[in-house]
């Protein structure tokens, strides 16, 4: 029979565990965030300020928090490898500030035609042979309208790409409505078209479009089911808003942020490594991972700018006990409406 000692020693030490669970829970955005979307799923109504809050949570606490809810959502040891091929490269006639495909400056980068059907397939077959179960097809053109003979040929690439059992994502520019659904019907599993800034600060970084052409685009992709990958992240403020943060230096810490953050509000998310990757040691790319990326992009170059090859990424996956991520071909909308929600909520709220 337990003393009255006893019991209040008990009591008291419920009491400091109650009070350490809740200061613990209560300690940071990033906890309480978490905890929310592992029991209530992705969210649709997420508001800037809360962004930041997560965003703005000990880098520690955010690195765990956020690898919570991969574990939760994902097989955490799975990583999509993604190859990327510039199939038609320079002479844009775009202004976009931050791109060195733009005809409009001298960056080095010069103006190349479409790639013919074999040196395209070959390249695929080569990354399918690394491990890659995406291949992604990038073109330095403003839009589509007027290119029906390189159009078609796309198309011809997207099927026999799809029939080799990959996915495939293309970047076109700006294409029409019966143009998306033409590569929806050829097989497209995702169409890449990139909001690179706010609508407010649009007009600081291209002049030859505007936001709405933009969002047109995605519009048709949606509409025609097809996948839609698009560059939406901001540092701190939100994840959404940020001009150029593709194409900037980016510290490590400040990576796993933003890869922390964006697992916890779009759980279902793929989150993918992309350019500059190559800055960062194999521990680096670990802590991202750890953080909530299952996707990157390998092979030696993504469009014009130099990327961690094949062999380097084998050796990554192999010490890090990383495993493939297979092709998936059903299950993709459902990260779109994640996306799209996540974005029109913070955009509401500008």
């Amino acid at each position: 029979m337990l003393s009255i000692g006893s019991i209040l020693r008990r009591t008291q030490l419920r009491a400091s565990v109650l009070q350490l669970h809740s200061w613990y829970s209560s300690s940071s955005a990033a906890a309480t965030q978490a905890e929310r979307t592992i029991k209530e799923g992705p969210r649709n109504d997420w508001s800037r300020d809360e962004i930041k809050a997560v965003y703005d949570s000990p880098v520690l606490d955010l690195l765990f928090h956020g690898a919570q809810v991969h574990r939760h959502a994902h097989n955490f040891r799975e990583v999509q490898q993604c190859t990327l091929l510039s199939i038609k490269t320079g002479g844009c006639s775009e202004d976009c500030s931050y791109c060195p495909q733009s005809s409009r400056y001298d960056t080095g980068v010069k103006s190349q035609k479409l790639m013919n059907k074999d040196a395209v397939l070959e390249a695929a077959k080569k990354a399918k042979e690394a491990g890659s179960t995406r291949f992604c097809m990038g073109a330095a053109w403003r839009e589509t309208t007027g290119r029906k003979t390189n159009f078609n040929q796309i198309l011809e690439y997207v099927t026999e790409i799809r029939n080799m059992g990959m996915e495939v994502c293309c970047t076109l520019g700006m294409i029409e409505k019966q143009q998306a659904v033409e590569l929806k019907k050829a097989g497209l599993t995702a169409y890449n078209h990139n909001l690179d800034t706010s609508r407010e600060y649009y007009p600081n970084i291209i002049t030859t479009r505007n936001y709405d052409d933009r969002l047109q685009t995605l519009q048709y992709v949606r509409d025609a089911g097809i996948n839609v990958c698009s560059e939406l992240c901001q540092r701190k403020n939100t994840l959404y808003q940020h001009s150029v943060l593709a194409f900037l230096p980016v510290e490590i810490w400040e990576m796993i942020r933003m890869i922390a953050t964006a697992r916890i509000i779009m759980p279902k998310a793929m989150v993918r490594l992309s350019a500059g990757r190559v800055r960062f040691s194999m521990p680096e790319q670990a802590l991202c991972f750890l953080a909530g990326a299952n996707s990157i992009f390998t092979g030696e170059k993504l469009l014009t700018t130099p990327n961690n090859d094949f062999d380097a990424d084998q050796l990554m996956f192999k010490v890090l006990g990383l495993i493939p991520k297979s092709p998936s071909f059903s299950d993709e909308l459902s990260t779109v409406n994640e996306l799209e929600a996540c974005q029109e909520a913070v955009s509401s709220s500008a």
